[in-house]
């Protein structure tokens, strides 16, 4: 299988990408091990399960480690 030729700027743009979305995860699930609200960490899960697809795809692109789906 071929595997497409990625250029070095949107491999680099991706890692900055991954770079925020790994911030931000780790801001949610501050957020939500502090919360007591059941909507607000309803909410909060479901952030962080499209943040944790988007990192997964940006670090992809990367060629970063995926983020890990645990916790």
């Amino acid at each position: 299988m071929h595997t497409p030729v990625i250029s070095s700027d949107l491999r680099s743009a991706c890692r900055v990408h991954a770079r925020l979305l790994d911030s931000f995860i780790e801001l949610t699930r501050a957020e939500l091990d502090r919360q007591n609200c059941a909507f607000a960490q309803e909410s909060l899960r479901e952030t962080l399960e499209l943040m944790r697809a988007d990192r997964k795809a940006y670090g992809a692109l990367g060629g970063l480690i995926a983020v890990s789906d645990a916790a």
